[in-house]
């Protein structure tokens, strides 16, 4: 990833994982559809569900409503409503091995009724806390603790003490005297890494290294791979490593192309206004198509050494990109103190920026100003509209795998994962057609994180 695509998508990743990710302003448009909402599952419920009801079912995860941009974020996370004759909760039902009397005899031995509850997850999380403090804490824990240890310690290549499960549960704020069973501590601390690293691939694929790459990362930040017994523990820590890399690209992103942090909330309002639509098949269709077509560009210099057909098709894609980010997009030559508007036209034909600058400003269908990027006459090669189209492709292809991985809520702060970027290249190409290809570089680079968030982080 040493091209400015790259940059832009570890841009995009960064500024969508940023603190207060999600925080927006309650307005008119909010309370009406909130309003909407709490009609349509109190009909589901069969009783009336208030907001102080929701806000309650938030506070299970240490959530509130201004963490959510819109209505349809909000209803995703709480998810599916208990239907008034609870007949969508047999899944519930064969997980825990209850018939519906008795779960609702466990909820009345804690004082609570099933009209207490208006939403699956809520239910779930409840009846799972009921039934673990009902299990008594094994008096063979110890033994069966070094039973267990010697087992993952054939798995992991090396002795696994007591010690090492206590660090690891460490991680999580959690000990070994929270767990009444070994088989809990299993579940809770999940996979082992295997002597070999066979079982490391998703990772790779996650956090786009290979296995060289990866304990090359590590021996840069002082670790090693064996100081990890548990896949989940690496990532943490990758998750770490690769967040304090990114912020160092963003600062360089922020100072090379002249974005303020002002221009990076916009973006990310915007981009997160059109989570819905961006996540449709019907938008990663259009977006794996583009993919294709930008592939089918080959390496060129200037907008002369390009066809007809190329120039239309390059123009076709920018046109649909545009289209699918809901963006305005507006060209300004600045040169000797003065400003010329351009056409998209006057910048595909371009050929060099002497002695000026080029301004790309972004603004969103009601025409309010989203960000400007300044171009400075260190432009992007046209291969990377290739390299574009095979990052995407790939990218969007490999997400679509996880993307029907239900969503696994905890009542603690999450963590987000991201994929490991690359330094701001000091490319150089002064070509007026290659900022097209930029322009539609950074609206890929939405996508790819669009989906991406939601194959790794749900």
């Amino acid at each position: 990833m040493k091209k400015w695509t790259a940059i832009i998508i570890v841009f995009l990743l960064l500024v969508a994982s940023m603190p207060n990710l999600t925080a927006a302003k309650v307005d008119k448009q909010f309370e009406r559809d909130m309003e909407t909402y709490l009609k349509e599952i109190s009909k589901k419920r069969g009783q009336t569900v208030t907001r102080d009801d929701l806000e309650y079912s938030l506070t299970l995860y240490e959530m509130v409503l201004d963490d959510f941009a819109d209505i349809n974020e909000l209803k995703d996370f709480l998810g599916e409503v208990i239907k008034s004759d609870s007949s969508n909760l047999q899944e519930l039902y064969n997980e825990f091995g209850l018939t519906h009397e008795e779960m609702v005899s466990l909820l009345q031995e804690h004082g609570e009724l099933l009209e207490d509850y208006i939403f699956i997850d809520d239910l779930y999380e409840s009846i799972a806390f009921y039934l673990e403090e009902k299990v008594v804490r094994d008096p063979d824990f110890d033994k069966n603790l070094e039973t267990w240890l010697k087992e993952i310690s054939k798995v992991r290549g090396f002795n696994v003490t007591r010690d090492h499960i206590i660090a690891s549960l460490a991680i999580y704020e959690e000990s070994l005297e929270n767990f009444k069973t070994v088989e809990r501590v299993d579940e809770f601390l999940g996979e082992v890494i295997r002597k070999d690293l066979s079982n490391l691939d998703w990772v790779y694929d996650m956090y786009d290294l290979n296995e060289k790459q990866l304990l090359q990362l590590l021996k840069e930040n002082k670790q090693d791979i064996n100081d990890y017994v548990f896949i989940d523990d690496l990532m943490n820590d990758l998750d770490y490593t690769v967040e304090v890399g990114l912020a160092e690209e963003l600062a360089q992103l922020m100072e090379g192309y002249g974005l303020s942090a002002d221009e990076l909330k916009n973006l990310q309002d915007h981009f997160y206004s059109l989570e819905e639509e961006l996540a449709k098949e019907e938008t990663i269709n259009r977006l794996l198509e583009i993919s294709y077509r930008l592939m089918e560009f080959e390496e060129f210099d200037t907008a002369t050494e390009i066809t007809a057909e190329q120039a239309i098709e390059l123009l076709s894609i920018y046109k649909e990109l545009v289209s699918i980010f809901q963006v305005k997009i507006e060209y300004t030559l600045l040169q000797s103190g003065k400003e010329t508007t351009l056409s998209i036209n006057d910048l595909f034909k371009m050929e060099k920026l002497v002695n000026a600058d080029l301004k790309i400003s972004i603004y969103n269908l009601q025409g309010n100003f989203l960000a400007d990027l300044i171009i400075t006459g260190e432009m992007i090669e046209s291969d990377t509209l290739h390299d574009a189209g095979g990052k995407l492709n790939n990218g969007l292809q490999k997400t679509e795998q996880t993307l029907h991985t239900p969503v696994k809520k905890v009542k603690s702060s999450t963590t987000s994962s991201t994929v490991k970027g690359a330094k701001l290249p000091a490319t150089a190409s002064d070509y007026g057609a290659k900022s097209i290809g930029g322009l539609i570089v950074v609206l890929l680079g939405i996508l790819c994180f669009q989906r991406i968030r939601k194959g790794a982080s749900e």
